[in-house]
């Protein structure tokens, strides 16, 4: 009678243990894909990273473009603020095994960008990895890239370049497609200063952010309804893709025209209100690409009305806890 009784003790909690064992792979395959947040559940975030490791972050930085890779680090490392470690890597020194080693990877002021360099990152996105992109990041081929046709994408479409986040790489096999573009669920159409004459000694004032309709995503939570938006931005025209979803826009109170001098006064009417921040989830898993068009860091710049690190520790919970 003892001995039953002591087996079935044990086979309780055999089917318990297992169980246990169970949900905790189920979380951490959820978790590891974007489909819940670690904080969701009390306490699981110190379990899911004693297990995976703590989140690191890479910020991937270039020459030239829009932002600031260096005040963004300093403002990661803010210990009163976020408080966590940023490590920094330039363009031409990333590589697949480089990237792996990261739970999130920033691409800030690294407007020139090789074909090969881009396909790396959508890699590292499509593969789990956590990505950022920001401003005119990537928006400036390297010598000998080439850029993806209309017709090379939709059959019977113009024989006309999609924009610079879409490519074409040569391989021994033939070319095949980086569509950045695709990932980000934006098509770059130009940087505001390069529209509209701006002074170097004045950040320009572009308007007023507005959340989008609905819940209000963890990206801006916090924001504040009146807050303005100075400074470059990137203009880009959304997609209409599945799985992305618009959090943020910038209305400009009136349509930016490009300015086109004395001889043709009136450019092209872009409109009046632009994506600020847009998120993605490749293959409608988990959200784990976002885009900034304006760099977060330009939010702590002298001249902004109200400076804030919201954005930046917005960012980090939402992503990684």
């Amino acid at each position: 009678m003892e001995e039953e009784k002591m087996r079935r003790t044990i086979n309780d909690a055999f089917h318990i243990i297992t169980l246990i064992f169970l949900v905790v792979i189920i979380l951490g395959i959820m978790t590891w894909s974007g489909m819940t947040k670690c904080s969701a559940i009390p306490g699981w975030c110190n379990v899911y990273y004693f297990v995976m490791g703590e989140p690191n972050i890479l910020i991937v930085y270039g020459d030239s473009g829009l932002g600031d890779p260096f005040l963004l680090e300093n403002a990661i490392e803010h210990p009163q603020h976020l408080g966590k470690r940023a490590e920094t890597a330039h363009i031409k020194n990333i590589s697949a095994g480089l990237l792996k080693n990261y739970k999130l990877v920033i691409v800030d002021r690294a407007k020139k960008m090789s074909t090969e360099q881009m396909n790396l990152l959508i890699e590292y996105a499509s593969t789990g990895g956590k990505l950022v992109w920001i401003g005119d990041s990537g928006t400036e081929m390297a010598e000998g890239d080439e850029l993806l046709l209309e017709s090379e994408r939709t059959p019977g479409s113009e024989e006309k370049p999609i924009g610079p986040w879409a490519r074409k790489l040569s391989k021994d096999d033939g070319n095949y497609a980086v569509e950045l573009d695709k990932l980000l669920s934006v098509e770059f159409i130009g940087n505001y200063c390069d529209i509209k004459e701006c002074t170097e000694d004045q950040l320009p004032f572009i308007g007023y952010l507005r959340k989008s309709p609905g819940k209000t995503h963890d990206l801006i939570l916090g924001l504040d309804p009146n807050l303005e938006m100075r400074g470059n931005f990137t203009l880009v025209s959304k997609r209409l893709d599945k799985y992305n979803n618009e959090v943020l826009t910038v209305d400009a109170l009136s349509s930016i025209i490009e300015q086109k001098g004395n001889l043709n006064p009136v450019g092209t009417n872009y409109g009046d209100t632009f994506t600020v921040i847009m998120v993605s989830s490749p293959s409608g898993l988990g959200e784990r690409v976002v885009y900034y068009s304006i760099p977060p860091e330009y939010f702590l710049l002298e001249g902004q009305p109200k400076q804030t690190y919201l954005f930046i520790e917005n960012m980090y919970y939402s992503l990684l806890e």
